[in-house]
Order: C-alpha cells, then sequence, then structure tokens
C-alpha cells in the first residue's frame, strides 16, 4: 500500500522519503520553513558578504555558473551577473542528444551576453555509459547527472575560479536526508550520495572501460580543490527558490518554453527541454521504480507554492500524461544504443516495480495497446 502526503500528492515510494507525525513529507516540512521561516533578507546579506571575497573587477571570470540552458539556468546567470554584479563564466556539460529547443535555449544565454565553456565528453565512451545506466542502474541518463555536477567543477580547477554557484539544493526543495537539507554547499559527498546511484565512475573498468576514456567525468583530487579553494553554493540557499517564477522571467526576456506542450510525461512545459530523453524516458524510468513521475514533481511545488489545491492536483495528474510510455525518442534512443524495441521493453520490465502496478496471475504486468501499466495504488482512488 501506498500513502501519500497529506499535503502534497508525494507518495512514501519516493527514495529516502519521510513524513512525519502527520502524515506530511519532508519537502513540505521544508517549504512551510522556506515560506515562513526563514528571513531571506538576512540570507541575502550573508551571500553579499561572501561575494565580496570573489569578485573581480571585470578582467576575470569570478564565478562558475553550471548551465544546460533552463529556465534555472538563466535565473542564476542572470541574477549573479545583473542583481550581485558578477563576472560568471558558463558551464555546459552537453548531454547525449540535444533538442532543438535544448541547443536554441543555451544560445539565448550566449546573446544575452554570457561566456559558456562546453564538455563534451566523446560520444563512444558516452554511449557505453548511457547503456551502463539504462540496462544496469535503469537510469538512461546516469552519465548526465554525474557530467552535469563533475564538468564545472573541474573546469573551476582548469581555469582557477573558486567560486561554483549551483542552483537550488534539491534535498531542501523536494525532500531527502536530514543533514543534507540545510546544506549551502555541493561536495564530493553530495555528488557520490545523491547522483551516482551507488555505482561510482571506478566501477565501470568491471563493464570493460577503460577509465582513461572518460576523463571527462572524473571529478578532481581533494588536493587540486584545496589548491585553488574551489567552494561551489547553492544559490537556493541565498535567494528564495521558485522554478515558476524562474520561467516567468526567462520567457519575458526571449527564452523558449517547449514549443510542443509538456514533455512526455510532464505536467509543465517548462522543464527538461534539453535532451531528448531526459524529460520522458528518465522520468518515465522513474515512475516505473517509484510510482510518480515529472507531473507529481511538477504539481507538488505547484501546492508548496500556494498556487494550487491539493484536489486541484490530483485532477490534474489523472489528466496528464505521466505513466505513459514516452514513444516520441524511443527511435532515437534504441538507434543510440543500436538495441531492438523487445531490449528496451524487456529492460523496462525488469526495472519494474511490480508491487506498484498490475500484474496477471503469472505475473506478467498487465499493458494497454500502447504498453502502459496500470498502477496498483492511484491517489485519485486515496
Amino acid at each position: 500500500m501506498i500513502r501519500y502526503c497529506s499535503k502534497c500528492i508525494m507518495p512514501d515510494s519516493r527514495p529516502e522519503q519521510v513524513f512525519n507525525g502527520e502524515g506530511i513529507c519532508d519537502a513540505c516540512v521544508s517549504a512551510e520553513t522556506k515560506h515562513g521561516h526563514i528571513d531571506w533578507d538576512a540570507r541575502r546579506a550573508e551571500m553579499e558578504d561572501i561575494l565580496a571575497d570573489y569578485r573581480s573587477d571585470g578582467s576575470t571570470y569570478d564565478c562558475i555558473i553550471p548551465v544546460s540552458g533552463g529556465k534555472d539556468s538563466f535565473f542564476q546567470s542572470v541574477t549573479m551577473r545583473d542583481t550581485f554584479g558578477m563576472n560568471p563564466l558558463c558551464v555546459n556539460h552537453i548531454p547525449c542528444e540535444f533538442t532543438d529547443v535544448g541547443w536554441k535555449n543555451l544560445l539565448f544565454l550566449r546573446d544575452l551576453g554570457f561566456d559558456i565553456v562546453h564538455v563534451a565528453g566523446n560520444r563512444k565512451a558516452y554511449r557505453e555509459m548511457v547503456r551502463i545506466g539504462f540496462f544496469k542502474l535503469g537510469d538512461c541518463c546516469w552519465p548526465e547527472h554525474i557530467g552535469i555536477f563533475t564538468a564545472p567543477v573541474r573546469v573551476a580547477v582548469q581555469y582557477r575560479i573558486p567560486l561554483l554557484i549551483w542552483g537550488e539544493n534539491s534535498q531542501f526543495e523536494y525532500g531527502g536526508p536530514a543533514s543534507k537539507r540545510g546544506n549551502n554547499y555541493l561536495d564530493r559527498n553530495w555528488l557520490e550520495q545523491f547522483q551516482m546511484l551507488g555505482y561510482r565512475i571506478s566501477d565501470v573498468v568491471h563493464d570493460g572501460m577503460d577509465l582513461n576514456d572518460i576523463k571527462t567525468f572524473h571529478y578532481p583530487t581533494d588536493e587540486e580543490i584545496r589548491d585553488v579553494g574551489v567552494t561551489g553554493l547553492f544559490l537556493g540557499y541565498y535567494i528564495k527558490w521558485d522554478s515558476m517564477k524562474n520561467a516567468e522571467a526567462a520567457i519575458a526576456a526571449g527564452w523558449n518554453r517547449n514549443p510542443g506542450g509538456p514533455v512526455e510525461g510532464a505536467y509543465n512545459d517548462i522543464e527538461n527541454l534539453d535532451c531528448k530523453w531526459i524529460g520522458g524516458l528518465h522520468d518515465y524510468m522513474k515512475f516505473i521504480k517509484f510510482g510518480y513521475g515529472r507531473a507529481t514533481d511538477q504539481l507538488c511545488i505547484e501546492i508548496r507554492a500556494g498556487r494550487m489545491s491539493r484536489d486541484k492536483a490530483i485532477v490534474e495528474l489523472k489528466n496528464s500524461s505521466e505513466g505513459t510510455v514516452p514513444w516520441k525518442y524511443v527511435p532515437d534512443f534504441l538507434e543510440y544504443l543500436n538495441i531492438t524495441e523487445k531490449e528496451f521493453v524487456d529492460n523496462l520490465d525488469r526495472f519494474t516495480n511490480r508491487r506498484l502496478f498490475l500484474c496477471d496471475d503469472s505475473g506478467k504486468l498487465i499493458k494497454d495497446k500502447l504498453g502502459n501499466l496500470t498502477r496498483r495504488f492511484p491517489i485519485w482512488d486515496h
């Protein structure tokens, strides 16, 4: 049986989810703190004091901002440059396969006057990492999750720019271990604990890969980091984070939302636009393992921000495409890994949590003609 948060619609099947005695998830508890118990003026003043030690006269870069080209990349970049007077260098880790709108939004950042360093691992090795992620870890975007947190730190060391500005702290905003929710920095431990799925880069040798072929994914040594003095801060610790307001500001400036409406499995059209399968297939694989997907995430954000009621969110979730197989870019994915549709579907079935989805008497998953599963415990029945 799944239990859902009494304030939002997040299920307890979410990894590391914690509910308090009133049935409220830790993300909603954090949201109450965020909206009612934090002195954001004091936090901003604290950040001003920190930045004063790093700010340059403009002749050199004084901070690094990891960017994908999304709405939050826009917010981070513009906030650091135009609000705090910093001189950022943006760093982009190139994903498996760009979407057209994803590439346009990266160019948009450059049109706004930001310099970008693109880090791209060789496609042969990258493809093998995607294969490991898909078949072994149940995450088709495993190398993306590592690269976006590794490439900026490598560039910081190589360019000797000690300050990195990340976006929100996902453990605070979306729930996670209490010991990490209050952090205002990101370090190697955070990366290994929350992004690598228990499978470290060094483990790829067991799958026949050569570590020398994936140098862009190697996190700098502790000695290199200490030598440069690299510090990574979460902007969301100092500035009240609101992904919808970030999107509204970006769109007003000329940023592109998804032209075809919400990405498959999503509620809105403003997230995960850069890669062909991070917005569809990646979120679907989360759905089959944990019983919730991107639309649930997005609707919970709206509830916690006070823009939507829980009842309305349930209706919107039921009407969304969350939980449907994201067929749009599947042909591209099959070609990318050189696999058959049967191999693809069989692997999805292997990672599907049968405690969360209906099966027949033989234990075979029950699907409709499009391959879609049926939840055992839909929220609208609770």
